[in-house]
């Protein structure tokens, strides 16, 4: 869930790619939120009507669906203590599955948005964060080995241009030791997430970022990954308003 207007749109594949038994097959889907306050300039008292309209993270997560727990954890970027972020003027959240929560597996994530003051005279200036989250089972058990799940902000602003992203490149795994994703150069942003084997694939050009983890989880809700990202777009001062979209997509496999 988002702010009020917001979308939320489903997709997904699945890919007849048998192993030897001819039964396994790989399934790959997405969901994508397009929030309506993230397509234009946020408005002096942005910050203001999001803390009165009583909206949080936390909150957001509950209304997609996360329990409590899972929600609470999402304030934090993915379980880390957050050592720097700038104040959030919108944020919202998506859950991995439609209806119910799927016993056998989960990836579902949430995105911030930040109130950046800085401007000069050609420019005005947005910036962002998304932390992705899940966990699969054992396919040879019946369940869904997630092997991979990305969050990705896409800035839908041709005249703008994404200046800094972190992560910026592949990050090899480090046996879900924290990493450090920070932000310098328009705004002070540092928080930490998980970073599991096998990697962390980074793309990202003028107006998206994407981060995905890719491996194997089949220990269920013990056996969590991450995937996450922060961007700052430069967009000319004459455009007033973007588009934004926060999209996690995820890949498991199951003999289903």
């Amino acid at each position: 869930m988002a702010s009020a207007g917001a979308k939320v749109v489903f997709s997904g594949s699945v890919e007849q790619a048998p192993d030897r038994t001819g039964e396994q097959r790989t399934v790959k889907r997405s969901v994508r939120v397009i929030d309506p306050l993230g397509s234009r300039r946020p408005a002096p008292d942005a910050v203001q009507k999001y803390r009165a309209a009583g909206r949080s993270v936390y909150a957001e997560a509950l209304a997609a669906g996360y329990s409590p727990a899972a929600a609470r954890r999402m304030t934090q970027q993915g379980g880390a203590t957050l050592d720097a972020e700038p104040p959030i003027y919108a944020s919202g959240c998506v859950y991995s599955e439609e209806v119910q929560p799927d016993p056998e597996f989960e990836w579902s994530g949430c995105y911030k948005l930040y109130d950046v003051q800085a401007q000069d005279a050609d420019a005005w200036y947005v910036a962002g964060s998304g932390t992705a989250r899940g966990w699969g089972t054992n396919a040879l058990s019946g369940g869904k080995e997630l092997n991979a799940g990305y969050s990705e902000i896409f800035w839908n602003a041709f005249e703008g241009e994404i200046i800094e992203a972190a992560p910026s490149a592949n990050r090899d795994g480090d046996n879900c030791r924290q990493f450090t994703i920070s932000l310098a150069r328009i705004i002070e942003l540092s928080y930490q997430v998980p970073l599991c084997d096998d990697r962390w694939a980074v793309t990202w050009d003028q107006w998206h970022h994407r981060v995905q983890w890719e491996g194997a989880s089949i220990g269920g809700s013990s056996d969590l990954r991450s995937a996450s990202g922060a961007s700052t777009l430069r967009v000319p001062s004459y455009v007033d308003t973007i588009g934004m979209e926060y999209q996690v997509g995820w890949a498991y496999r199951c003999f289903c």
